[in-house]
């Protein structure tokens, strides 16, 4: 039998929504397991000698593993979108600075790793945001394509 129609049973709940995942002390321990358990995992890669008498001789070089905040979540098993909401939301406040630490410990490993030629700085600065990014073809202007057309219409009239 269904509840009645325009009942108030909703009033008698303890609490509304559901538990959280993580407190954020909870949400501290498991990023503070995820750091160490990235210390430990360790990719090998594979470099050719390039002298002496070994010269050409390809060996293993053990490199860390960069720390991403996907791979965060997927340890932690929460959603980007969780961590995004535990970060700027209201209602999260509580995590705001816990999101903040793990944030920017991950991108400083980043970083520091790209500085030190561990990791592809190129991937690393796109992955920061920090490409550099420089107009080199319209001097801050607006593109139209009208004023390109009629620009080679002229040139190609000059070469004729």
């Amino acid at each position: 039998m269904a509840a009645p129609k325009n009942n108030n049973y909703w009033q008698f709940r303890n609490k509304h929504g559901r538990d959280f995942k993580y407190t954020p002390e909870g949400l501290w321990d498991e990023a503070v397991k995820y750091f160490e358990w990235m210390e430990e995992r360790v990719w090998n890669k594979k470099e050719a000698i390039k002298s002496g008498d070994l010269a050409g001789t390809i060996m293993d070089i053990p490199i860390t593993t960069p720390m991403s905040i996907e791979s965060f979540c997927l340890f932690a098993d929460i959603d980007e979108n969780t961590f995004s909401r535990y970060e700027k939301e209201k209602g999260y406040e509580d995590f705001w600075g816990v999101t903040t630490r793990v944030r920017k410990i991950i991108e400083s490993q980043q970083l520091e790793g790209a500085t030190v030629g561990t990791y592809n700085a190129n991937i690393i600065a796109r992955k920061l945001g920090l490409a550099d990014k420089t107009d080199v073809t319209s001097k801050g202007e607006a593109i139209s394509f009208g004023a390109f057309l009629k620009k080679s219409s002229t040139i190609n009239d000059k070469s004729e």
